[in-house]
């Protein structure tokens, strides 16, 4: 009998124990509503307007002392506004007399609450009420986070203020009280952590906001770009993002294959699909989200491809996702790599001009296999029997023969020595300098080109010859 009881009781508290409570919630003496941020009075009677969807105004007039709900509250321009019920917006002057609810007794209204900043002018966290600490931008959504290698940060009520704390990995952390006129709360819808791809170029936010700031990212660099580290605001279509599994607003929070993390219109993003297998054109490096795994693959190897988009493309290898440079997948199988017979300068070439961060430099020929800088700077070419030698300014690079996709390089620089190898020989590329054949990559992160010698490190890029 007892067993039955507390089966019974068990299933009675399962039913009547809500998820939240609808129990009707009584502030300052009236009752508060979800969506609500105040109540306002006014000093002497007015008259209201709102806009209608055709142009033209409505307008009412309120009485002394009676007080009306306020919903949204907006600040621009040094300005702020009340909105009222019904679509009814009133200017903040000397006749309004507004009372905030408290944002804890707002919050209670909402299963997964999302603290959005509200004011377009941004606010500010304030320790004590007084002493500013943290300043927080328009759209920015405060919420409890830790990001790995890079900050966390937390929100909680005090008084029945919101906080804010916010710590990067290394250091103090800072925190303070935010005004609530300032935070809409929203709220937040559970998503899946899949991967997505943008139907169109768009910004990636800080915020679940229109008109929240814009991220900046890296795209990827090429032999033609001297500054790798350019930024831009815009992701072209087909741009790959895992979702981190929240929704707010009708924004979906996403995490970009180079580790930024923003918001991006739930609308203007379609789960990715395997579109087949390809392979791969040459050597290269797949790099995970944010670049935290990397794997190596070969020419020939087999991958399954999602989306692309003008940069890069976004695969499966061994059921992880990684990005590798759109050109370097193939939809039929590559042919072998090019083995290089020649390294030597032909004769026509009589001089190497570089640019760097100090400015250009310029190479001329003053022997067969040497060319010469000012201060004394130089350039130097040979072959041997079993390697191929490139030595630039104290920095000598030995490619073991045959010269293709797997061959050893030694790097010598005074006692220093380091191996690397082949990564990769590519057909073609164009850059600055002009059309060449058969260029070398190696895993040194550079780039060489046959009868020509160094296109491209992080510090050089050939431009004339």
């Amino acid at each position: 009998m007892k067993k039955y009881s507390l089966a019974l009781l068990i299933i009675v508290v399962f039913f009547i124990t809500p998820t939240k409570s609808n129990a009707q919630v009584n502030w300052d003496g009236a009752e508060i509503v979800k969506g609500q941020t105040g109540k306002m009075t006014f000093s002497k009677d007015v008259k209201v307007y709102k806009k209608n969807s055709n142009g033209t105004y409505s307008s009412m007039t309120v009485k002394r002392n009676n007080f009306f709900r306020v919903y949204n509250i907006e600040k621009y321009d040094q300005k702020t506004f009340y909105w009222m019920s019904s679509g009814y917006r009133v200017q903040a002057t000397d006749l309004v007399i507004f009372k905030e609810v408290p944002t804890e007794i707002r919050s209670s209204f909402y299963y997964n609450p999302a603290y959005i900043v509200s004011n377009r002018q941004g606010t500010k966290a304030y320790f004590e009420e007084k002493y500013p600490m943290i300043d927080l931008a328009y759209g920015q959504h405060l919420l409890n986070e830790q990001v790995p290698r890079n900050y966390s940060s937390e929100v909680y009520f005090d008084k029945g203020k919101l906080n804010y704390f916010y710590s990067l990995e290394e250091g103090n952390g800072v925190n303070g009280a935010v005004d609530g006129t300032d935070i809409r709360i929203i709220e937040t819808t559970t998503r899946d952590k899949g991967y997505y791809a943008v139907t169109t170029d768009t910004q990636l936010l800080m915020g679940p906001m229109n008109g929240a700031r814009a991220i900046e990212w890296n795209p990827p660099s090429t032999l033609n770009d001297f500054n790798p580290l350019k930024k831009m605001l815009i992701y072209p279509k087909g741009s790959a993002f895992q979702s981190l599994g929240m929704e707010v607003n009708g924004y979906l929070k996403v995490q970009s294959m180079t580790g930024e993390r923003g918001y991006m219109p739930e609308n203007l993003l379609k789960p990715v699909n395997n579109q087949g297998k390809r392979y791969i054109r040459y050597g290269v490096i797949a790099k995970g989200i944010d670049h935290s795994q990397q794997v190596e693959l070969k020419r020939f190897d087999e991958v399954s491809f999602y989306t692309e988009n003008e940069y890069s493309a976004l695969i499966a290898v061994n059921g992880k996702m990684f990005t590798i440079p759109k050109n370097a997948l193939a939809i039929k199988m590559p042919n072998e790599s090019p083995v290089i017979t020649s390294f030597l300068p032909n004769d026509r070439l009589q001089k190497l001009e570089y640019q760097n961060i100090a400015g250009n430099r310029v190479y001329k020929r003053t022997a067969d296999d040497h060319f010469k800088a000012e201060d004394y700077y130089y350039i130097t070419y040979q072959e041997t029997d079993q390697a191929f030698n490139f030595e630039m300014d104290g920095v000598k690079y030995s490619f073991t023969k045959p010269l293709k996709e797997g061959a050893i390089i030694t790097r010598t620089s005074g006692t220093a020595q380091d191996q690397g190898y082949v990564r990769a020989i590519h057909y073609s590329l164009t850059t600055q300098a002009g059309t060449f054949e058969n260029i070398v990559e190696t895993s040194f992160g550079q780039f060489f080109a046959p009868g020509y010698g160094l296109l491209a490190n992080i510090n050089d890029r050939l431009t004339s010859f």
